[in-house]
Order: C-alpha cells, then structure tokens, then sequence
C-alpha cells in the first residue's frame, strides 16, 4: 500500500486545498461540492463582511453553509499521513540519527550499514549504493538462513532469498531479482488501485449517509421529547383543571344541601321548643290539686295543644342526595387509557406490520430482488446462463480466468449484489436439482478448503436439500426440516435491521436464521449433481 501511495503522483493534486495549497487538513464540503481545509476556509470567511462565496467557483451563500466532513478525502489524507510516517504498510517510524554527524537520518545505506542525513547521503547515491527507508532494520535485509543480502524473491514459495539460497530447496524454481519482483508487484498493486479507490469512495459515501441518518435521528429524537413534554404539559393540566373543576361542584353541591338542611334544622328546632313550652304547661296542669283554678286555665291550655299537632302534621322536605359516581367513572376511563397506553409503549412498537402475515405476494411487491449471478465466484464446474440467472453443474471444467473470488472447492456461485440494509425478498427455482444448498454469505467467506462450503462455517447460512432430506445449515450446526412435498420454488426474505433471513417453500415458513447481516452479504447457491441447475427467479415488483 505505502508504494501505492507514493506512486499517485499528479493524482495528489485533488487532495490539495486551494487556499493554502498543501494537502488537507480536516477537509470539508461546501454545498457547491468543493472542499477546503476547515481552517482556511474559515479564514477566508472571517476577512468577508458580505455573504459568504465559494473561493473555487465563487457560488454566494446568503448564509453561512455547514460545513460538513469530507468523508473521503479525510480518509485518503489520513492513509498518506501514516505512510510518510511509517504507519500504513511503512518499515517503523521511529527516530534515527546520522551516523556521521548525528542530524536527521535521510536513509539507510545497505552495504555500508549506516544511516546518513541528506548531506552525507550523496556519496552513496554517486556509488548507486541501495538506499533504503532509516526505519529498516539491518536484520530484516539479510537471509534469515545464511545471513547474506536478500537479493532474490520465489516466486513459486513467496519468500525473499539470497544467494546462497539457489542450491537448496529453490533450486527449480522460479527466481527473479527483489527489484523485479517489487516492479511487477507494483505493477498489481497499480491495478488493484483504482478498485480500491472506488470500494473507499463508496464506503466513504455510506459513511457519510450513516452519519447524516445519526444526526437525523438525534434531530427526531429531540422533536419528539419536546413534543412529548408538551403534551406531558397539557395532559398535567388538563388532570389539574378537572379535578379542580369536580372539586369545585362538589363544594357548591355541598353548600346547597347544607343549607337546605339547615333550614329543616331551624324548623325542627322550633317545633321542638313549642312541644317543650307544651309539656311544661300540661305538667303543672297535673300538679293543680284544685278542680276550680285547673278548669280555669284548661281553655287556654287546649289552644295551645291545638297550636301543636299542627306541628306534628309537618312534612320533611326531602333533600337530593350527593352522587359523584359518574365524574369518578370519566377518570376511571382516563385512567384506564393511560394503563393500556403505557403496556403498549412497554411492549414497543410493532415492527414491520406491513409483512407480519408474510403474505409472499406482498413481499414480492414491496421488496422483490432478481440477483444475477457473478462469473468471477463461479467454481470451473459451474455454468453460468447468460442472463446471469441460471447455474448449472457440469462434469467438464469451464475455462475461467483466475481470480480471488472464485470457489475452488465446492461447486458454488455468489450473486454479484449485496444487501447490507433494508428488507430483501428473492427467489429460487430448483424444478431441475434434485441435490443442492441456497442461502446467503458474507463475501469474506473463503474460497478454498473444507470449510468453504456453504453452511460450513460461521459466515453462511443456506436450506440444503441432500438425499432427498431438508435442513437448515450453519456453522456445521444442521436442523432438521420437515418440508411437505417437494417443492418447486423457495423464497427467502433477509432483514438487515432484524437480523433474520425468513426461508420459505410453498408459501410456508420452513425456517428463520437469526445473525448479524449488517455486514455486506450475498444470495447463494451451491449444486452438486451433473446437469442439474438452479434459477434466480425474475420478479417484477
């Protein structure tokens, strides 16, 4: 990677800041799309009292943009930082003098054996000496078998050699001088370059999108518990206001009757006061011995006797009787709506209602995927269709190129998309295999070996349909699947978020495979008898 990187050359000049004209520093993006080093671009601002201008294409921003991260350029500018100070594929980074004046080491001379600053370097250069990085170490430059310069790579065994090496086990193989070697591997590295250029700019663009989806959510997250705290505000006084309210009529239902009753009271009183002033007259009556003086006043006593049973013939006036029971019953039912909307706030929200019956038709609509399948995974033993869609197992070896993702042990294929986020729904026609493994894998899934095979290891999970028995497969771990029939057709369903891949036949769920798929990964397939085939079926959404 460090020679990639030194090798750009004119290509740096896109890393270079206008303003100050060295590479960025904390790069940053205006709307227009072109970026600064954050400081420059705030000075260039600060010297302005009008609206701020875009200093490449002069675009005018009536207000000051945010400046936001340059997702991709900060990450290149990083990786060429650390090569210059020995941290990305770089040979140590650790402080070194010269031997001869004890300045800052420019070098290593390798057949002298010392370092040299820039000064005492040119005798060496005039001898053509080899002159390495000072951060090498002398030890690393010699045969670690015979201790001589390494000046020889093998190519067929990868290690670096010397001289004395030839005779030994290399003697057959092939040889070629380190400069050599380090030229055509340059020359590989400078073709893989662009790719990994693109794969940073595409990472570099995702991140970007995460962290405006981060700074979206935290934004939502704020509305939402200010929102919440004003209804919290006008639920709290619409409580308040009520219950002051009932109290209210309370206290004037109460005033009422008690008045009411005080009145009957006061009658009462008074009633009782006359029956009183009647019994006392009656008992003297009784106590008058003499028959003379007791018919004298008999007249007067009859009137007042008839003055009380008019008293006695009173009626009570009855009273209303003080019912809150149905004020009691509106706040039982506010009550009781808060309870539910507290369980259903505890049991969290429903995710995904739209599938929750998993009808296919509507996964078919909402997230049909039709993969292609990628010629460059596909094992010599496996055909590709030309419409990308049909892998068939041949007896004879198909003459593919060489290339990294190609399986060499199992006869498997990888789709060329990948999902990463989202709901994706596909799927497979197997009319024409009787014997085969459907799944998914990460694409860092090896391609050699034992354990390349689907289900095989921790980074797939696949159906698999051998000796006309069904099972769920992961990581060696197989479960055993009961599948009515033999169907002609499986679905699977992936939720990146959920973490689950939903595998149907006929319509039915047959199994979920719960992992983390937040990490890239891809539909495949794996068949195993001669001219069977599987198909990516074509869904229309």
């Amino acid at each position: 990677m460090a020679s990639s990187f030194s090798d750009m050359g004119d290509n740096l000049d896109s890393l270079i800041c206008s303003v100050c004209l060295q590479i960025y520093k904390e790069p940053v993006a205006l709307p227009c799309g072109h970026s600064f080093c954050r400081v420059c671009i705030e000075k260039c601002w600060e010297s302005r009292e009008e609206d701020c201008v875009c200093p490449n294409c002069r675009e005018v921003f009536p207000q000051k943009p945010k400046l936001k991260k340059n997702v991709a350029f900060a990450y290149v500018v990083e990786n060429i930082v650390n090569v210059k100070k020995g941290g990305a594929g770089g040979t140590g980074g650790t402080e070194s003098h010269c031997d001869v004046c004890n300045g800052e080491a420019a070098k290593r001379c390798v057949p002298c054996e010392i370092l040299c600053c820039e000064q005492h370097l040119k005798p060496h250069q005039q001898k053509e000496h080899k002159l390495v990085d000072p951060g090498v170490k002398m030890e690393e430059l010699r045969c670690t078998q015979h201790g001589k310069p390494i000046q020889l790579y093998c190519k067929d065994d990868g290690r670096l050699m010397c001289l004395m090496c030839m005779g030994g086990q290399h003697q057959d193989h092939k040889v070629v001088a380190v400069e050599i070697a380090h030229g055509e591997l340059k020359d590989v590295l400078a073709a893989k370059y662009p790719h990994v250029s693109q794969s940073m700019e595409s990472v570099a663009s995702q991140l970007q999108q995460v962290q405006e989806e981060e700074e979206q959510t935290e934004n939502s997250s704020r509305d939402a518990e200010d929102r919440l705290e004003e209804k919290r505000r006008l639920v709290c006084q619409f409580v308040n206001e009520s219950v002051d309210l009932m109290k209210s009529e309370i206290k004037k239902r109460k005033m009422e009757k008690l008045s009411l009753l005080g009145k009957q009271r006061e009658k009462l009183e008074k009633h009782m006061e006359s029956l009183r002033e009647g019994k006392s007259t009656m008992d003297k009556a009784f106590q008058e011995l003499e028959a003379v003086s007791f018919l004298q006043d008999s007249k007067d006593l009859l009137k007042r006797l008839e003055t009380m049973s008019h008293f006695k013939s009173m009626k009570m006036t009855p009273l209303p009787v003080l019912d809150f029971s149905k004020e009691e019953k509106n706040l039982d039912r506010l009550i009781t709506l808060n309870k539910n909307f507290l369980e259903k706030i505890q049991k969290g929200p429903e995710e995904h209602p739209e599938k929750v019956d998993l009808d296919q038709n509507n996964l078919r609509r909402l997230y049909g995927r039709s993969p292609s399948l990628d010629p460059n995974s596909a094992h010599r033993h496996i055909k590709i269709s030309q419409d990308l869609r049909t892998a068939t197992r041949t007896c004879t070896k198909s003459q593919y190129p060489e290339h990294p993702d190609r399986f060499l042990y199992d006869p498997q294929v990888v789709s060329c998309e990948s999902f990463s986020s989202g709901c994706h729904y596909w799927e497979v026609d197997v009319r024409s295999s009787s014997c085969w493994d459907i799944g998914i894998c990460l694409n860092s899934m090896r391609r050699i070996g034992v354990e390349s095979g689907l289900g095989e290891n921790p980074e797939s999970w696949c159906l698999e349909k051998h000796y006309n028995k069904y099972s769920a497969y992961h990581n060696k771990q197989k479960t055993d699947l009961s599948v009515p029939g033999d169907p002609e057709r499986f679905g699977f369903l992936l939720d990146c978020e959920a973490g689950e891949l939903t595998c149907f036949g006929d319509s039915r769920v047959l199994h979920v495979f719960r992992g983390n798929f937040m990490d890239p990964v891809k539909p495949a397939i794996a068949v195993y008898y001669d001219d069977d085939s599987v198909h990516f079926v074509h869904l229309v959404k």
